[in-house]
């Protein structure tokens, strides 16, 4: 700053270093007046913000919104001329882009977990509510002007680009970043528009949008349609990659759904992005309402403790980001902070519990693998029913006149044939007897015996095979699994410094390369759009462009990919490996032992509840009974009826064929390897052992078993469709097909 005086309110300032600095001029603290810092317009444009800024100054502004850095005083030179205006200083508080990017909100909000997301986008809404209760319209919303502290409190600034109306007269917000601009708003010129609070709700959208979906766009996505489409002109063609609605366009793979938040989060959202929204998008109360709602829905993951996600949802949504990009979405910086009501920290492994105890349970519990169940008796000795008795007394008369020509008949036959054949006639006269009797017009005691019989068999072999041995069984495999992850884990930790130590050359140039931000790569000559579409597909910072293959981000062609390795290259270039252990190492290894201590919280927590469903299956295979069977003990009685009617009629008692025992299949689980935030480098799968899919669902490298990566053929017969392809490409070249 030049050495000429400045004032006021009449009050010389002394003014300090430059702390920011913009498109319109630049900021410096006052030395003179801390807490206040003071904005001075480039020459070319200070004569067209004078009367804006009086007016604001004039409406005591400042005065009305604590969080909001309005003009305060207007700064004059010694000849009285206007230079620019004084305002509160924002002390420790960040861009929001800094927390809602994975890669930088470890880095910038180690602490910070997704309760702490939300809140922050609760207090967002908060201040845009508050902005427009004064009057004014923000107009120009961006990542820059919206700044959050370490408590989720937020403060917006460059306010003097604020719509403000004083006296009857109206200042326009004349700027706007593409990305946040309404569909209605696209391609015009914005100095002669006035702005609405309906406006600045589709920005608000977005930054929320942006906040709980870890930096997505929602408008960056895939086109289903042909040729290329920019960020936006999805806005402005209502291209909402999101929604329900067919907007032609797919989100990116392994986002966040609108179905892992709220039912009324995703209204908003449908609502703010859709061509209803043009003239009634959710306000920032409506905001504030289905925020506190998913944030008294948050419960902690069962296999990340790191993890909060919604209770609406069905699967917690960073664990699937995580297997898919390999990039953790939140961590425990300080293994001593997680609670822990049920166990206690152990230097040799991490969280520690008593399995010992667990599985003494399994094996003092025995299951058995066979269920067999018992015939029960009827309740009552049946008399044969009224209507056997008058079918006996029909049969009974029909047979001594009906059935005298047939006897006489079988007689006649006798005197033909010599006596050897006596036996043989005799059973054939017998067997029509037989068969006539117990069937009379349409009752049969024999079909009805063996109806009733089946009943009870088919019933007992139902029961059978739905006892609670099945659950108790499956509950068992669950609980082996959750052992097995856990002992993984407790190798994990116990290997955390020497994974590290083998790997610090890697780990620190990855540090390295994840501090140097594409947003900040000038050299790339990406748009805002650009950006916005990267950042959706998790490419944020020089390290993901390394990994991965920008051009899996929507409308990144070979030219500006080209321009990204090359700004990353340059990166790395500038590298310098520290080799003596810095304190910046020790908290890697802090932070690493940390995220294994809260996954192994999260497998104690899930066997606890697993133990406890044991424990109840068990008991209800012990007190199983069929005979208390209502629909079991029904047949049993028809059966004895059945029986009583039959005998009526003398005729044999088959009795209901034998009943097989339901044998249950027993726990084949066999630990496979799953993913975790170790650094050990899976060794290379051999012939007697085949590389595998792991347990979280991403496979490994069938050439070096390493972690594999979603991918998107971009050339050749497979063009466009998605496949695994190794972590380690270009080194490996392992691919998998989907």
């Amino acid at each position: 700053m030049s050495l000429e005086k400045l004032f006021a309110g009449g009050s010389e300032l002394e003014v300090g270093k430059r702390i920011g600095k913009g498109g319109e001029g630049e900021v410096f603290a006052v030395t003179n007046q801390p807490g206040f810092a003071f904005k001075a317009y480039l020459p070319g444009i200070v004569a067209s913000r004078e009367a804006k800024i009086r007016a604001m100054v004039d409406a005591n502004l400042h005065a009305s919104i604590a969080s909001v850095a309005f003009p305060t005083k207007v700064v004059v030179n010694k000849a009285g001329a206007f230079v620019g205006f004084l305002m509160r200083l924002v002390p420790d508080h960040k861009e929001i882009h800094e927390l809602q990017t994975p890669s930088s909100r470890l880095r910038h909000f180690p602490s910070a977990d997704y309760r702490f997301l939300v809140r922050t986008a609760i207090n967002v809404a908060r201040s845009f509510g508050q902005v427009h209760a004064s009057g004014c319209v923000i107009g120009d919303i961006n990542q820059r002007s919206i700044l959050v502290s370490e408590n989720a409190t937020v403060a917006l600034i460059d306010t003097d680009s604020f719509q403000v109306t004083q006296r009857g007269q109206q200042f326009l917000c004349v700027v706007g970043v593409p990305d946040y601009t309404p569909p209605e708003l696209q391609g015009q010129s914005l100095k002669s528009i006035v702005r609405t609070a309906n406006h600045d709700a589709f920005g608000l959208a977005v930054a929320i949008f942006q906040l709980l979906c870890m930096d997505r766009h929602p408008f960056a996505g895939r086109y289903k349609g042909a040729g290329d489409i920019s960020v936006e002109q999805a806005i402005k063609e209502f291209r909402f990659a999101y929604s329900s609605r067919d907007t032609k366009m797919d989100p990116p793979p392994a986002s966040v759904a609108l179905r892992d938040l709220s039912l009324k989060i995703g209204e908003n959202f449908e609502r703010a992005f859709s061509p209803n929204g043009v003239v009634n998008r959710p306000t920032a109360d409506q905001w504030i309402d289905a925020l506190n709602e998913l944030e008294t829905s948050l419960r902690p993951c069962p296999n990340n403790k790191a993890h909060h996600y919604s209770r609406f949802a069905a699967e917690c949504p960073w664990c699937r980001m995580e297997q898919a990009f390999g990039i953790p979405m939140f961590v425990v910086r300080d293994a001593s902070s997680i609670h822990m009501p049920k166990g206690l920290m152990n230097d040799a492994v991490g969280f520690s519990f008593n399995i010992g105890a667990i599985r003494a349970i399994l094996t003092s519990n025995p299951i058995p693998a066979q269920v067999t169940i018992a015939i029960p008796k009827a309740r009552a000795t049946y008399a044969p029913s009224a209507e056997a008795q008058k079918a006996r007394s029909l049969s009974s008369s029909a047979f001594a006149w009906g059935n005298a020509g047939k006897v006489g008949l079988a007689l006649s036959f006798l005197a033909l044939f010599a006596l050897p054949v006596l036996g043989v006639i005799g059973g054939i006269v017998s067997f029509i007897i037989l068969t006539q009797l117990g069937k009379t017009g349409s009752f049969d005691a024999t079909q009805r015996y063996n109806v009733a019989a089946e009943k009870v068999r088919s019933r007992i072999q139902f029961l059978q095979s739905n006892a609670p041995v099945s659950q108790a069984y499956a509950t068992k495999n669950e609980i082996e699994k959750k052992l097995a992850e856990y002992e993984r884990l407790v190798t994990d930790f116990k290997d955390v410094e020497k994974d590290y130590s083998s790997v610090r050359h890697k780990e620190q140039l990855d540090a390295y390369l994840s501090a140097h931000m594409l947003r900040g790569a000038r050299s790339t000559k990406l748009t805002s759009g650009d950006l916005a579409s990267l950042a959706s597909f998790g490419f944020t910072t020089a390290y993901d462009a390394k990994m991965r293959d920008v051009q899996d981000a929507y409308g990144i062609g070979p030219v500006k990919a080209s321009r990204i390795m090359a700004w990353v290259k340059s990166v790395e270039q500038r590298f310098q490996f520290q080799a003596q252990y810095s304190d910046a190492d020790r908290h890697a290894i802090q932070v690493k032992k940390g995220n294994i201590v809260s996954r192994q919280q999260g497998c104690a927590d899930g066997l606890n509840k697993l133990v406890d469903d044991f424990r109840k299956h068990v008991a209800a295979v012990q007190s199983y009974s069929g005979g208390s069977d209502a629909q079991l003990q029904q047949y049993v009685e028809e059966f004895g009826q059945a029986e009583a009617d039959l005998l009526l009629f003398k005729l044999p008692v088959p009795g209901i064929k034998p009943i097989p025992p339901h044998v249950t299949k027993t726990s084949s689980y066999q630990a496979t390897p799953t993913w975790t935030p170790s650094s050990r480098t899976n060794p290379r799968p051999t012939a007697n052992q085949p590389s595998s899919t792991a347990a979280s669902g991403t496979p490994s490298c069938p050439l070096c078993g390493s972690r594999m990566r979603y991918r998107t053929a971009k050339r050749g017969a497979r063009a466009g469709r998605p496949f695994w392809g190794c972590s380690r490409f270009p080194t490996c070249r392992g691919t998998r097909n989907i």
